[in-house]
């Protein structure tokens, strides 16, 4: 079930006036990638419906709402995340990033 390699960047602050924020990799976790598709993908929107994937994986520490994530070269921000340490997982849906 878990296929896809998910590297997660957590935030680093700036440490000086002028500078941008970075993400730096954190992790990097097997997780299971979906994309929306579909009748739920056409209620959500049809423009954006091919840019937003639903991410599970194990429950861990590492990711937050503030992390981004990184599959397959495309980096994707949350939008919504969900914890269950006693179910052991993690279900996150995230919007690709667009450059």
């Amino acid at each position: 079930m878990l296929k896809y390699r998910v590297t997660i960047l957590n935030k680093q602050v700036a440490s000086g006036f002028g500078e941008t924020t970075s993400y730096q990799p954190a992790a990097t976790v097997w997780a299971d990638v979906t994309w929306s598709k579909g009748v739920k993908a056409l209620r959500e929107g049809a423009l954006d419906a091919y840019d937003t994937v639903l991410i599970r994986m194990r429950y861990n520490n590492v990711v937050t709402r503030e992390s981004r994530l990184q599959c397959d070269g495309v980096t994707y921000q949350i939008q919504s995340l969900h914890a269950d340490r006693q179910e052991n997982t993690i279900q996150i849906t995230a919007t690709e990033i667009v450059k």
